[in-house]
């Protein structure tokens, strides 16, 4: 009898669901942490599984879900745009987010497949849309349903094309706070001046290797931080960056940006506190000035981040004797009083940066901390005396460290990462 009923109470212990009765909440959340193909097969646990899948709100195609379906994992067969198509019209409430995430070439997927999905997006209340197409080979156009959308608030595309109308004064844009474009080409849709946006809730803009930014002006009256980097193919000059200076809390610039700007006529910085600059080369006379001239007008910059460009600078390392003296009369004549945080990466301890970093150590009376990462080829030789210099070097704040750091590969980009803590660009 005992053993009858410890049998019967084992299977009913093994049968027994404990996930079916947790709240419709917590299972949206588990849905979340699942891959979209994982998320999908809970529809066949139960008909109330398959409802919280059909509200699911978070739609995630990337390279993972497209690698499941380059390896045939779909039993019936159907391609990617099938399956995408599938998903999407099944929908039974709103696609807060969505992320789509090209990694090879689909001869199946059109642009009006691509067209199709993101009306339906538009009109079914996305608010954070990641759009990626990485094989440089394809030439999508974002459509300008997504530019209209009154929904989005976070759009992040990469490698696609935007045809931007002219002269809009509102109406694109409306209710985004973050723009972040990696790889895209903007176009006019006529011939003309450069456009006028405005788009009054964006707080964050981010331009990674674009073409065509400047063929547009934007307003954006609570823009806080801004990135340009690898502007190649444009000439992103002071007038354009000029209009954003007065509101900015942190600032992002490259190499290719900075031999086009007269830092004199900026205005004054008010509210930059962070200011990260890519690849620059302590060989350039010209750039060296321009950040100078930059940073007289950050009078309440707190951290400043560089990512030195040794490819310029080993050909420049014994620069002639006059560039330092030229550079002499450009560098700060001011405090910076509020400087907290220095870092520098990729640093090869030329005569420059040396120089470089003893003018900001002797007219920064507030910095606590200046974080070197060295070069990945440089001479042990040459880092051990640097260290050594770079300790001795008089200091404004007697509370200002020199922390010295080897080179590490998977620490690549660390400094300019923790920059911006004030709110991540990246």
């Amino acid at each position: 009898m005992g053993r009858r009923r410890l049998i019967k109470t084992t299977v009913a212990d093994a049968s027994r669901d404990l996930i079916s009765p947790l709240p419709v909440e917590i299972k949206h959340r588990i849905l979340e942490c699942l891959p979209t193909q994982d998320a999908a097969r809970t529809a066949l646990l139960s008909n109330h599984w398959n409802d919280v899948w059909l509200q699911h709100g978070r739609l995630a195609f990337d390279c993972d879900f497209t690698y499941s379906v380059d390896e045939g994992h779909d039993d019936e067969g159907r391609t990617l745009v099938d399956i995408i198509n599938d998903i999407l019209l099944s929908r039974a409430g709103p696609v807060k987010k969505f992320t789509l995430g090209i990694n090879n070439y689909y001869p199946e997927l059109r642009q009006s497949d691509f067209n199709r999905w993101c009306l339906f997006l538009s009109r079914n209340g996305v608010e954070e849309l990641n759009i990626g197409f990485f094989n440089r080979d394809t030439d999508y156009k974002l459509p300008f349903c997504i530019l209209s959308c009154p929904t989005i608030k976070q759009l992040s595309v990469d490698v696609t094309s935007i045809d931007l109308p002219v002269n809009n004064v509102g109406g694109i844009f409306s209710n985004v706070t973050s723009l972040f474009f990696q790889a895209v080409e903007f176009r006019r849709t006529v011939n003309g001046t450069a456009s006028s946006i405005s788009i009054p809730n964006l707080e964050r803009l981010n331009f990674l290797d674009c073409v065509g930014i400047t063929k547009f002006e934007i307003s954006a009256s609570k823009l806080e931080m801004l990135s340009v980097r690898n502007s190649v193919h444009d000439v992103v000059d002071s007038r354009w960056l000029t209009p954003h200076l007065k509101a900015i809390k942190a600032l992002w610039l490259c190499d290719s940006s900075l031999p086009y700007m007269d830092a004199s006529l900026f205005a004054t910085a008010i509210n930059l506190q962070v200011l990260g600059l890519d690849d620059l080369s302590f060989g350039s006379e010209n750039q060296l000035a321009v950040v100078m001239q930059l940073l007289q007008k950050c009078p309440n910059l707190c951290e400043l981040g560089i990512m030195a460009d040794q490819a310029v600078c080993k050909r420049d390392i014994e620069a002639a004797s006059s560039l330092l003296e030229d550079l002499d009369g450009c560098f700060i004549v001011q405090d910076l009083k509020m400087l907290n945080t220095i870092k520098i990466e990729s640093f090869n301890g030329s005569t420059n940066e040396m120089l470089f970093v003893k003018l900001l150590l002797s007219n920064s009376p507030a910095l606590e901390k200046v974080v070197i990462m060295e070069y990945h080829y440089i001479d042990r030789s040459v880092a051990v005396r640097s260290q050594r210099e770079l300790l001795r070097f008089p200091r404004a704040s007697p509370k200002a460290q020199i922390i010295c750091m080897e080179h590490d590969r998977s620490m690549l980009g660390w400094a300019m990462g923790e920059l911006w803590s004030i709110g991540a660009l990246m």
